[in-house]
């Protein structure tokens, strides 16, 4: 019987796979629900399932404890990780993340961006994280890994949304700016793959990976659901405030709002990719001052305020043994926060100081 997602109980059981936006099930017919499924269905806004039965416990549920339960049946998305510790947001990253590269590698193929498509698959992630900011901090925070031109490319959309949220600019507006983030490297799709497996690029590959951007607008123009303000801003995504940046070598002037928060954030989550959490603030503290002159020092200030606002209640391990929590972040100087240690006492904490930062959770 179909039956709604909210009225299902633990023992039902599933007739039909259940698929979320992908070829692989996100979950095999026979599959006796639990808690934690319930959990999954509700994550990945499955509205209804073909289930045999509703309130009835499952026989196969006597006697077992619902730890052996979860590892008798395990979702296809979350195959290899403890259940207990995937959040319904990671679920929906991960799915979003192979959306992503599936639109990918349909436009290597050469088909057209379809938006509404793409829309309805980013979207629910990006809300998501508008709704609690502190899910970024969780993706920044992870531990160092490759990631693909897919994942980055919705790390740089949810980036750039929850930045245009601190901004305090509107609904609107953040979900067109976080659109951006998610395409502006589209036109990535239009260059040989041996290229974008290249490490170290030539002048004259270089010159072919600078033409991505005029690749991008060109298939996203005439989008019915992209202002042309975001238009705008996915050309100007590696334009600098000192006229070093490309396609058009613009200047300060010369960049729209939009243009100059998304490169910013697109430098951001480049120089970020391979920083562990411990280094975090340090590396920040670093990133700032060095993109002085290249990006709008309003926004730079306003950014590295804004992530590090994310860090307040987060424990720490200094390498002088103490601990401490993340109690204040200074206005003037975010990158400085004030640590409560262990004993009370009240510690600043220098990024560039003889005190670091061991761990960081």
């Amino acid at each position: 019987m179909i039956v709604k997602t909210a009225e299902l109980r633990p023992g039902c059981v599933l007739r039909k796979d259940v698929y979320a936006k992908s070829t692989k099930p996100l979950m095999k017919a026979d599959t006796v629900l639990d808690a934690m499924h319930l959990e999954f269905l509700k994550a990945f806004l499955i509205d209804t399932v073909d289930v045999d039965r509703v309130n009835t416990p499952h026989p196969a549920l006597a006697g077992q404890s619902e730890k052996s339960n979860r590892e008798r049946q395990i979702p296809v998305s979350a195959q290899g990780t403890p259940q207990a510790r995937i959040s319904p947001f990671v679920l929906r990253y991960r799915q979003s993340v192979n959306d992503a590269q599936r639109f990918f590698q349909q436009w290597q193929s050469g088909g057209r961006v379809s938006i509404g498509a793409f829309r309805s698959a980013m979207l629910p992630l990006m809300h998501q994280l508008l709704a609690r900011p502190a899910h970024l901090r969780d993706l920044l925070l992870q531990r160092v890994r490759k990631t693909s031109i897919a994942e980055r490319s919705v790390q740089l959309g949810l980036i750039t949304a929850f930045f245009a949220r601190k901004l305090r600019l509107t609904d609107g507006d953040c979900v067109q700016l976080g659109l951006a983030g998610m395409l502006c490297d589209c036109g990535l799709a239009k260059l040989p793959p041996s290229l974008l497996r290249q490490e170290r690029l030539s002048e004259h590959d270089l010159m072919l990976y600078k033409r991505h951007v005029i690749d991008s607008y060109k298939m996203l123009k005439g989008m019915a659901t992209l202002k042309q303000e975001t238009l705008v801003a996915i050309i100007q995504h590696h334009e600098r405030e000192d006229g070093s940046g490309y396609p058009l070598n613009l200047k300060s002037t010369q960049l729209s709002p939009n243009g100059k928060i998304l490169a910013l954030c697109a430098h951001f989550r480049s120089q970020f990719e391979t920083v562990s959490p411990e280094r975090f603030i340090t590396a920040l503290d670093r990133f700032k001052r060095s993109s002085y002159g290249w990006f709008s020092r309003h926004y730079l200030d306003q950014l590295c305020d804004a992530l590090m606002d994310l860090l307040v209640g987060m424990k720490v391990q200094l390498s002088d043994g103490r601990s401490g929590e993340i109690t204040f972040i200074p206005v003037k100087d975010p990158t400085r926060p004030l640590i409560r240690c262990s004993d009370q006492q009240v510690f600043v904490f220098e990024p560039d100081g003889p005190v670091t930062i061991k761990r960081l959770e």
